[in-house]
């Protein structure tokens, strides 16, 4: 019965073990370590039992021991992991150094006399099981457990304080976690019991961490959100659960709404009359389907976009929300001063045709640097390509009769390449933002960059610059990711029906992307980049500019080294 009791024990702790790697892709290391060592402790129990000798037994008491001595510091880990409490790592390696030596004079055992003295295999009621004498040194191993017994009460102490911050449900959990396992151990000493029970107490915590552990995962989702935009000053972030009860928020959001400071962790966000409830979280309780799409609401002289995302964690549909607040308080104040510029100029278009000149230029580079600024793959893209784009038309004025180019056309292309990109303005963050690969419906949404773009060039262009300006202009942001072969976007128009300026664009385009370092990719070297080049003639890029466009290698060099 006892065998069975073991073996049920194993295989309980197994099982387990391996759902939670299963059923979670990330996983904290101390709960996949607690759930291993259980897992070898209760493997030792079950060999003990079931020893015909005493060497034998000796080695399945020794395994048990790797559990037995290193399962009361992961606790230790699981525990502080769960107040969130930053434990200094010379007493970490202290701990660690004191479990390994309790280990290491186990694994004496049969060789000196430190930690048994004897030991005697007996056979009872089909199991077996060892009769020892402590040696002196077995002390420490009831030293250690007494130790983390302390340092378990004193953390729940501490947090029954700081309850404010400290989940309720983290407190209960972390008691019943350090009570199964204190209790089982005090209890098998004072009854002395030819059964041990330590690994039920441990599987008792290890259910508790288990029923616990979705939860665990959104305070580690709101945690892992909170630290990553610790940097950003102008985002805040409040984490809710699915019953709206209040998970975590970060700083910025706690000085822009102070009310935040007041609500406690896991209990239901209080009804009150301040912007935040009365704007967002109202409408989020009410399953108000407008809170869940891009609003701006406004907090004093500053403007906020409003975003709300659904937090998921494995099958389940939802689990919670990220409401996410992003300062666009110059942006409207940028765009509102175009608008006011453009009422003033429209009363005398006819005087200030190049004062209006001049600001729609300006205009056109700050929302290219906005542009920038947000598309975190493309930081100096634009400045750069434009010098690119520079050096390639100089090269192209020496030899325009071949191509029928014009000096004034070229000028143009010039003027026109910081705004080859503009139409990723209206392209959403989360796409533009993105560092890993785009999903098929992420890359239909960034190819609406090239449409966007030659709508708002002509938008902004049209009545200001010249008409050969704007033609040029929103081909090149219409057309620059068309290929030669036809297999680009957004019309798929192939060889000389590609306008010439976009054809130009490419290549400066392509190049820079190629020998820039970016969020998913280290820099190519010139030599892989003008292979590169050089093998897509005649399918990415049109042939004829593409050798005039190698001929510049050394002026291109010169200009990245200078750069970098």
């Amino acid at each position: 019965m006892v065998t069975w009791f073991y073996l049920t024990v194993l295989v309980i702790s197994v099982i387990m073990t391996g759902s939670i790697l299963v059923k979670n892709r990330k996983v904290d290391n101390a709960f996949i370590l607690f759930g291993v060592l259980l897992t070898v402790n209760s493997a030792g129990q079950y060999m003990l039992s079931v020893s015909e000798t005493v060497e034998s037994a000796v080695w399945a008491n020794k395994i048990m021991y790797v559990g037995g001595s290193y399962l009361p510091f992961v606790v230790f880990l699981v525990v502080t992991r769960l107040c969130n409490i930053k434990v200094n790592r010379y007493f970490k390696w202290f701990l660690m150094g004191y479990a390994t030596l309790v280990f290491a004079l186990v694994m004496t055992i049969g060789h000196t006399d430190w930690y048994y003295k004897s030991v005697e295999l007996v056979q009872e009621d089909g199991f077996s099981y060892l009769i020892k004498e402590y040696g002196p040194l077995r002390i420490l191993y009831p030293v250690m457990m007494v130790m983390y017994s302390v340092m378990l009460l004193f953390f729940i102490g501490y947090a029954v304080k700081k309850r404010k911050e400290i989940p309720t449900q983290t407190v209960v959990t972390m008691s019943f976690l350090c009570a199964a396992v204190s209790l089982t151990y005090i209890v098998e000493r004072v009854i002395g019991t030819k059964v041990s029970y330590l690994p039920v107490g441990f599987l008792i915590g290890m259910i508790l961490l288990m029923r616990y552990f979705d939860r665990i995962n959104m305070y580690d989702m709101s945690a892992n959100i909170l630290s990553s935009i610790e940097k950003l000053q102008e985002y805040g972030y409040i984490v809710i659960d699915n019953k709206g009860r209040y998970i975590s928020a970060n700083d910025n959001v706690k000085k822009l709404f102070p009310e935040v400071k007041n609500w406690i962790i896991d209990k239901p966000v209080p009804v009150s009359e301040d912007c935040l409830y009365q704007n967002v979280i109202r409408g989020l309780l009410r399953d108000d389907d407008d809170i869940l799409t891009h609003r701006m609401i406004t907090v004093g002289e500053r403007y906020f976009l409003v975003d709300v995302r659904e937090l998921k964690h494995g099958k389940k549909t939802s689990i919670g929300f990220l409401v996410e607040f992003i300062d666009r308080t110059s942006e409207r104040n940028y765009y509102n001063a175009i608008e006011a510029y453009n009422t003033k100029l429209e009363k005398d278009v006819e005087e200030k045709t190049e004062h209006i000149t001049y600001i729609k230029d300006m205009m056109v580079l700050g929302m290219a640097e906005m542009v920038e600024n947000r598309d975190s793959n493309t930081g100096g893209h634009i400045k750069r390509t434009s010098e690119v784009v520079h050096i390639f038309a100089e090269r192209l004025m020496e030899c325009r009769e071949q191509f029928g180019f014009s000096e004034e056309f070229l000028k143009l292309v010039i003027k026109a390449a910081p705004m080859h990109d503009l139409g990723k303005v209206a392209i959403d963050d989360a796409v533009l933002r993105k560092p890993g690969k785009y999903t098929d419906a992420e890359y239909a949404e960034m190819k609406r960059h090239s449409a966007e773009g030659a709508r708002i060039v002509e938008s902004i262009l049209k009545g200001v610059e010249d008409d050969a300006f704007v033609e040029v202009a929103k081909n090149v942001a219409y057309y620059h990711h068309e290929k030669w072969n036809g297999f680009g976007y957004p019309t798929g128009k192939t060889g000389t029906d590609i306008p010439v300026e976009a054809r130009i664009m490419a290549l400066a385009d392509v190049f820079d992307a190629l020998v820039s370092k970016r969020c998913y990719k280290e820099a190519f070297s010139y030599d892989e980049a003008f292979h590169i080049i050089e093998e897509a003639l005649g399918q990415h890029f049109d042939p004829d500019l593409g050798k005039v466009f190698m001929e510049c290698r050394p002026e291109l060099e010169a200009f990245y080294d200078k750069n970098k």
